[in-house]
C-alpha cells in the first residue's frame, strides 16, 4: 500500500506543479514556492501524525483514513484550482512587483495543498507504529524505501504514460481513486486482522515522560536536517546539470526525478546491511563518507556525457531508443553517490525504531529532514549555484558530506574506532579529490549534443557564462565574428544570420496594427525582436523574461542587435513568466509578440494552449495582434496542425509567414488588413528602415504562406488523415508530450517536408486579400 501511495503522492506533486504554473507562472520563484509549500505540508503532516499516532490503538486504520482523506480532497482539488485564478488576481491587485507576487503565490499554494499534503505526511508516522512491533529496526527503513521507489514509479509513469493519456484532471482523479482504494483496504484489513493486536501499544499519559526521555537527541536532528539539506542540494545541482546534458523536455524531467528516486530507494533498501555491518551510528557515518567520496570521484564524468550522446546518435535513431540513452546516462552518473545518500535517513529511522514513542519520533525526524530539504533546495538554488557554478557547487556539497560523515563517526567506544578511522579517511580523500578536481571543458559541456544527438564545431571562445535556477546555463559563444546566445546548449539567437527572422517577429504582426500604443514582448533572447519593436512609435513596451542571465547577456553582448533597447525609457523589464505578466496586467495591449526557440521545452506549451490564447484575446485591444512563433523543423504534421487549430479556434483570423526558416503566426479577431498609406509612412522612419535594411514593409506580405480558410483546410485534411481533431489545452498537455518526439527527425528533411506541406495550401493573391489603401 505504501509503495503505491508513494506513486500517487508524486503524481499529485507533478499535477499540482503543472496546474499552478499556468496560474502563477513557470519562473524559478513560482516553482520553488509550490515545492516549498508542498514539502511544508508534508512536514506539518509528519509532526501532527507523530503526535496523534502514538495515541491510536488502531494505527493501521488511522493510516487508512489518512489515505481516504487524501483521495477525497485531491479528487475535488481540480475544481478548487478553478477559483484560484480569481483569488490570485484579487490579491495581486494588478501589481508586477515580484516580491508581492511571490508572497501571494506562497499563501494561495499553501492554502490549496496544505490539507492533502498534511495527510500524506502523516502516513509514515502512522505506519511506523504498525511495523515497530514487527522488527521495526529492519522494517522501518524498508517501508521508507518502498515509498521512495513508489515515487520513482510515479515520476516515470506520469511522464511517459499517465499524464499524456489522462491529462492533469484525469490523472488527479485516477490517483484519488487509488488513494481511496488503499485507504479502504487498510481500514478493512485492520478490522479483519485486529489492528491493535499486532502493533506496539499506544503511549499512555503515564508513560509519556518515559517516551519523551527516549526521543531523538539533538545530534539525530542535526543529521536528519543535514542529510536532507545535502541530498536536495545534490538534487538541485544534479537536475541543473542534467537539464543541460540530458534535456529539458517533460520526459527528461520525469526521467531525471525517477532515476534519482530509484537510486535513493535502492540505497534505503541497503540501510539495514550498513547497520548490521557497522552498527546504526557508524553505518550512518559510513554512508555519509561514501556519499562524499562517490560524489567527488564522479564529478569528472559530467562533461563526458555529450560524447556519449554524440556517439549514440550515429546508431540510435528512434525516439524510444534515445530516451533509453538518456536514462542510461542519468543512471550512470547518479547511481553510486545517490545510493549511498539513500542510506542516511533510513539509518536514522532505524536508530529510533525501538523507542517507546516511535511514531512521534519518526514524525520529528521527518520534520527535521524535510526542513533540511527545503533549505537545501532554496539556498543551493538561489545562493550557492549562482555564486559558485555547478562544478564548484558539487564539490562544495561533496566536502560538506565529508565533514558531516567525519562528525558522525566520532565516538568514545573502542570498537567504533576502526570504523570511525575508515570513515574519516574516506571523508579526507573526498575533500582532497574535490579540491584538486580538473575544470570541466565548458565548450563540450554546453554543445547541446543531447537535443538532436549531434553537435556542431566547437566555438573559438565562450565569452559569457551564467548559471542559475532561472535559466539553467546561459552562454555566449564566439565563432569568428559571430556571437551566439545559448540556454542549456540550445540556440537562442545570434548577431548574424538569425537576426532577419527575429526582426520579423515584430515586423509581421506590425503590418496589421491599427495603432501603436502598448506592446508586450514575451521572451527577450538577444533583444533583436525588442529592438525592432522599439523602432515603432509605441508609447509603452513591457518585456517578460524569466532569466536574469538572458537579460545580462543581451545588455552586455547584443547591444547592436537589440539597438540598446533595454535603455529605452518606454521599455519596462519584468523578470516574470510572460503568461503571468499578461494575467495580472491592468491595461490591454495592441501587440503581443512571443519569441520562443522550442515548443518542446517543458512548460513552453503553456504559451500554446486554448487557455493561453483566450487570455491573450482578453488582453488585446479591439483589432490587437498576437504573434506566435512555430518551428517548421523537427515537427510532425499532426503537431503543426494542432498548433494552428488551437490558435484559430480562439482567433477568427490567422496568417502564417515564413522568415528565415521560421514559422511565424499572426492572429487577430479582426481581418488581417494592412494599410498601404500607413506602411508607407512607417517606411519613412529611419529606425524601421534600419531594421529592414531598406526593404519596404509592404514587401513582407510576399512572405505570407497561408491564411484563414487555407490554414483551416490544412488542419481539416491532417485531422482526416489522423482521425482526430486535436487542440492543446492546459489540461491535456498535448504539445508538451507530442513535440519532443519530433527531435529525432533530421533538420533539413523535416524543414523541407513542412515547406512542401504548406505549399499545398498557399494563399493566392495575398496583396488583394490582405492589403488596403
Amino acid at each position: 500500500m505504501f509503495l503505491v501511495s508513494g506513486a500517487t503522492g508524486l503524481l499529485y506533486e507533478v499535477a499540482f506543479s503543472k496546474v499552478l504554473a499556468t496560474i502563477f507562472g513557470a519562473t524559478a520563484y513560482a516553482i520553488s514556492t509550490v515545492l516549498s509549500a508542498f514539502m511544508a505540508g508534508l512536514a506539518l503532516g509528519a509532526y501532527l501524525g507523530g503526535r496523534v499516532a502514538h495515541r491510536l490503538r488502531a494505527p493501521l486504520a488511522g493510516y487508512g483514513y489518512a489515505e481516504i482523506f487524501v483521495g477525497l480532497v485531491c479528487g475535488v482539488t481540480p475544481w478548487v484550482f478553478d477559483g484560484i485564478t480569481a483569488a490570485y488576481l484579487a490579491l495581486a491587485g494588478g501589481t508586477q512587483n515580484l516580491f508581492a507576487l511571490t508572497a501571494t503565490r506562497g499563501l494561495l499554494t499553501f492554502i490549496v495543498i496544505v490539507i492533502p499534503t498534511t495527510c500524506m505526511g502523516a502516513t509514515l508516522p502512522f505506519l511506523s507504529r504498525v511495523v515497530a512491533a514487527q522488527d521495526g529496526e529492519s522494517r522501518l527503513p524498508k517501508l521508507y524505501a518502498l515509498n521512495t521507489l513508489g515515487g520513482a514509479a510515479g515520476s516515470l509513469l506520469s511522464a511517459y504514460a499517465i499524464l499524456p493519456l489522462l491529462g492533469i484532471r484525469g490523472t488527479m482523479r485516477a490517483a484519488a481513486i487509488i488513494n481511496l482504494a488503499i485507504g479502504i483496504g487498510a481500514v478493512l484489513y485492520a478490522q479483519r486482522s485486529g489492528d491493535a493486536s499486532h502493533v506496539s501499544q499506544p503511549v499512555s499519559e503515564r508513560a509519556a515522560p518515559k517516551a519523551a526521555a527516549a526521543s531523538p537527541g539533538r545530534e539525530l536532528y542535526l543529521y536528519a536536517f543535514g542529510s536532507g539539506f545535502l541530498v536536495f542540494a545534490t538534487e538541485v545541482v544534479g537536475t541543473h546539470l542534467l537539464t543541460l546534458l540530458i534535456g529539458n523536455s517533460a520526459y527528461a524531467f520525469g526521467l531525471m526525478l525517477a532515476v534519482f528516486l530509484v537510486c535513493l530507494g535502492a540505497g534505503a533498501t541497503r540501510a539495514n546491511k550498513f547497520a548490521e555491518r557497522h552498527g546504526a551510528k557508524q553505518g550512518l557515518a559510513r554512508g555519509l563518507g561514501w556519499s562524499a567520496l562517490a560524489l567527488a570521484v564522479t564529478i569528472p564524468l559530467w562533461d563526458q556525457l555529450p560524447r556519449f550522446f554524440a556517439a549514440a546518435g550515429k546508431v540510435v535513431e528512434s525516439w524510444a531508443g534515445r530516451e533509453i540513452c538518456r536514462a542510461i546516462a542519468a543512471f550512470g552518473i547518479l547511481v553510486v553517490p545517490t545510493i549511498f545518500m539513500g542510506t542516511t535517513f533510513p539509518l536514522l529511522l532505524a536508530r529510533i525504531s525501538k523507542t517507546a514513542d516511535v511514531a512521534r519520533n519518526v514524525g520529528r525526524l521527518t520534520v527535521a529532514n524535510t526542513a533540511g530539504t527545503i533549505a537545501g533546495s532554496i539556498i543551493t538554488g538561489y545562493v550557492v549555484l549562482p555564486a559558485l557554478g555547478s562544478q564548484r557547487s558539487m564539490i562544495a556539497v561533496a566536502i560538506l558530506f565529508a565533514f558531516l560523515g567525519a562528525f558522525a563517526a566520532r565516538g568514545p567506544a573502542r570498537d567504533e574506532m576502526r570504523t570511525a578511522r575508515t570513515t574519516i579517511l574516506l571523508s579526507g580523500i573526498a575533500i582532497l579529490a574535490g579540491l584538486f578536481m580538473p575544470r570541466w571543458d565548458l565548450a563540450r559541456l554546453t554543445n547541446g549534443a543531447n537535443v538532436y544527438f549531434t553537435h556542431g564545431p566547437p566555438p573559438d571562445d565562450i565569452v559569457f557564462v551564467r548559471e542559475d535556477v532561472h535559466g539553467g546555463v546561459t552562454t555566449v559563444a564566439r565563432r569568428g565574428d559571430l556571437l551566439t546566445l545559448y540556454t542549456n546548449g540550445k540556440f537562442q539567437g545570434d548577431d548574424g544570420p538569425e537576426m532577419a527572422a527575429q526582426r520579423r517577429f515584430a515586423h509581421y504582426p506590425s503590418l496589421f496594427l491599427p495603432e501603436e500604443k502598448r506592446a508586450l514582448v514575451i521572451g527577450l533572447g538577444t533583444g533583436t525582436t525588442l529592438g525592432t519593436v522599439t523602432a515603432y512609435p509605441f508609447e509603452t513596451i513591457d518585456v517578460a523574461e524569466i532569466s536574469p542571465a538572458i537579460v545580462e547577456a543581451a545588455k552586455t553582448h547584443f547591444q547592436g542587435p537589440s539597438r540598446n533597447s533595454l535603455t529605452d525609457p518606454r521599455v519596462s523589464m519584468h523578470l516574470n513568466d510572460g503568461r503571468n505578466v499578461m494575467l495580472v496586467a491592468r491595461e490591454p495591449y495592441d501587440l503581443i509578440t512571443i519569441e520562443l526557440t522550442s515548443v518542446w521545452f517543458a512548460g513552453a506549451s503553456n504559451l500554446y494552449s486554448t487557455e493561453f490564447y483566450s487570455l491573450a484575446k482578453r488582453r488585446l485591444v479591439k483589432g490587437g495582434i498576437l504573434q506566435q512563433w512555430v518551428q517548421l523543423h523537427h515537427i510532425r504534421p499532426r503537431e503543426l496542425a494542432a498548433i494552428i487549430r488551437t490558435l484559430h479556434d480562439s482567433f477568427a483570423h490567422v496568417a502564417l509567414f515564413e522568415g528565415g526558416a521560421q514559422g511565424i503566426l499572426v492572429a487577430s479577431d479582426e481581418p488581417l488588413l494592412a494599410s498601404s498609406a500607413r506602411l508607407a509612412a512607417l517606411d519613412r522612419r529611419p529606425d524601421i528602415r534600419e531594421t529592414l535594411e531598406g526593404q519596404p514593409l509592404e514587401s513582407l506580405l510576399e512572405e505570407l504562406i497561408a491564411s484563414d480558410e487555407d490554414l483551416q483546410r490544412l488542419c481539416d485534411d491532417i485531422e482526416r488523415e489522423t482521425g482526430e481533431r486535436i487542440v492543446s489545452t492546459d489540461d491535456n498537455l498535448f504539445l508538451e508530450y507530442a513535440t519532443p518526439k519530433g527531435n529525432v527527425m533530421e533538420y533539413r528533411s523535416s524543414l523541407a517536408a513542412s515547406r512542401a506541406l504548406l505549399e499545398r495550401y498557399r494563399t493566392a493573391n495575398v496583396r488583394e486579400r490582405h492589403l488596403r489603401p
